[in-house]
Order: structure tokens, then C-alpha cells, then sequence
């Protein structure tokens, strides 16, 4: 399954559709990149409007007593370590810009079960030092080298993204406890627990969930709904994220 596609003519990005045969939800799926067209993240705002509740990506924040997120600036660690792509997108580098879909204002409900700034914390002290320290420094080193010398070509080569890697690891999986165990970034572990949570409750309704996050943690949502609760891909779009 490709996921995000490179090709000669510039960099696509699928929007993928998760059904099954016995209940009305679907899942809606868009892999997003850092840095695209401004068309992009306009065409993806715009398909987040008809949805019913939207999933998003976003480290950061307090988790309040109900359950909803209050925003935060985030922690200086996750700061640093974005860094690499904020810096060409401020000065709008090769004419592309930061992810910029405007999730308060969409008229939706948004769920963020990604990383509190405590979890996220919390996971950095476990990394060495010395790797936190390469890190930290490598990012806005890499920042600067795209504002210098970066093209849209020598980001594509980095951008392509397909389920190679999980597709023979999730195939047989028939449990939360055996998913989880396998899944070894605790991201994709909140995400399918909140995808999860969302099939029990609302299973019923005939609903639209679009899920907005980065495309390498795509094919284990795909793969884990699938094993978990026999979601199918029944449907695949395109949309250019920047054209070469």
C-alpha cells in the first residue's frame, strides 16, 4: 500500500478509506506530510469540514478531568527537535509552508490522544543523554542546511512512505494486548487505543472519523483496525502535496 508517492511529477499523498461491512462508521484517513503546498493542507481542511469528528496529531498539552486537551506551547525538547522542518517552511522555502490546517475553527470535534508534554517528557529522560544531546543539536542543524540548500526534489526523497514494514507483522494479530505488544512507539499505541475506543462507542452511527497524522504512523492504524475489528480498505483518493 503506498501511502505518501513520489513520483517525477512531484509528491502525493493517499486519503484512505477504512469500512466494514456491518456497521455505518468510517474511517477517513490522511497521511500528512511537515511541509507542502499551501493547496494541500487547504484541499485536507477542506474534507475535514464534512467529517463528523476529526483524530489529530499534536505532542503537547495537559490532559483535563474530561478528557479533552488544553493546548500548550509544548516542551523546548519537542521545540528543538521540530526544528529541522520549521525553520525552511517559516521563510517559505521552495514556496512551501508548515502544516497549517486550522483544527480550532473547522466547525468539528477534535480528539488529540497523542503525547501529553508530561508524557513526552517523561519519554525524552529515557533516552541517553549523549543521544538527546546529537539530537537536539542535529535538528536545527539540519533546519538550517534545508533554508540553505534545500529543493522540493531533495525533500521528496526523503517523503516516500508505504506499509511494507507492518505488513507481515500485524497481518495475524487478534487482540488489543497482542497489538499493543508489538507496536513499539507508544504514538501508535494511544492512536489505535483512541481509534478503538471510538469503534465501541459509535460503531453504530453512520459517521465519518477522519484521522489527520503524520504518514508513518498510517499503515499500523490500517493494519491494527483491521486485525482488531476487521476494518477494510474500501477506498483510496490522492492529493498533491507539492508538485516538482
Amino acid at each position: 500500500m503506498q501511502i505518501i508517492e513520489v513520483s517525477d511529477l512531484g509528491v502525493r499523498s493517499a486519503v484512505l478509506r477504512l469500512t466494514r461491512r456491518d456497521t455505518p462508521l468510517t474511517f477517513e484517513i490522511y497521511p500528512m506530510v511537515h511541509i507542502g503546498e499551501p493547496a494541500f493542507y487547504a484541499a485536507v481542511t477542506e474534507r475535514l469540514r464534512r467529517c463528523d469528528l476529526v483524530v489529530a496529531e499534536g505532542v503537547g498539552g495537559t490532559r483535563m478531568p474530561d478528557g479533552s486537551r488544553r493546548r500548550t506551547r509544548g516542551t523546548v525538547a519537542a521545540s528543538a527537535l521540530t526544528s529541522s522542518y520549521r525553520l525552511p517552511a517559516r521563510f517559505a522555502r521552495a514556496g512551501l509552508v508548515l502544516q497549517n490546517i486550522p483544527l480550532a475553527t473547522l466547525g468539528v470535534p477534535v480528539s488529540y490522544p497523542d503525547m501529553t508534554d508530561e508524557q513526552f517528557s517523561a519519554g525524552w529522560r529515557e533516552v541517553p543523554p549523549w543521544q538527546r544531546m546529537l539530537v537536539t543539536a542535529g535538528a536545527p542543524v539540519a533546519g538550517l542546511y534545508q533554508l540553505a540548500f534545500g529543493s522540493r526534489r531533495a525533500l521528496a526523497r526523503e517523503l516516500e512512505t508505504t506499509d511494507e514494514h507492518w505488513h507481515d507483522e500485524l497481518m495475524n494479530i487478534d487482540s488489543m494486548d497482542e497489538l499493543m505488544a508489538l507496536l513499539g512507539e507508544k504514538r501508535d499505541r494511544l492512536l489505535i487505543a483512541e481509534l478503538d475506543d471510538i469503534h465501541r462507542r459509535r460503531g453504530h452511527e453512520p459517521v465519518t472519523v477522519a484521522v489527520v497524522y503524520g504518514a508513518a504512523h498510517v499503515a499500523p492504524v490500517v493494519y491494527g483496525m483491521r486485525a482488531l475489528h476487521g476494518y477494510g480498505l474500501r477506498g483510496a483518493g490522492w492529493l498533491t502535496v507539492f508538485d516538482l
